[in-house]
């Protein structure tokens, strides 16, 4: 089964992605700030991480900077789901190897679940990383 680490630091958003994301026979697991999921990323080893950019106590893309030092997750699938979609943002985030940004409020439920389905199929132990 793959695992999906959904960081953001707004329950509302957060645990809602989770639920979704348990319907469709992902196993996923929520982070509510940066620390938080390095502990989860480190502890679980997640096949693709949906990543909130503003975070305390440290923002989603130093995270980001973060977790690509560790060899092993230079090439993990991270999907941005911000309300930031500035193009500073944006190119910074591909620089850093995001695969997809979407924009919090203009992507639906199925959006979503397209973008991750690209990466990590339900249910697959051996999810590959592209």
């Amino acid at each position: 089964m793959s695992t999906i680490l959904v960081v953001d630091d707004h329950a509302d958003t957060r645990k809602p992605l989770v639920r979704l994301l348990q319907m469709e026979g992902y196993k996923a697991i929520g982070a509510a700030n940066a620390l938080e999921a390095l502990a989860v990323a480190n502890h679980m080893d997640p096949d693709l991480i949906l990543l909130d950019v503003m975070l305390p106590p440290m923002d989603g893309l130093t995270f980001l900077m973060r977790l690509r030092e560790d060899e092993r997750r230079r090439e993990l699938p991270v999907i941005v789901v911000s309300g930031l979609s500035d193009p500073q943002t944006i190119a910074r985030a591909k620089e850093l190897g995001v695969k997809e940004h979407l924009v919090k409020t203009h992507f639906t439920p199925q959006e979503l679940l397209d973008a991750v389905r690209r990466y990590v199929q339900p249910g697959n132990v051996d999810a590959k990383r592209t």
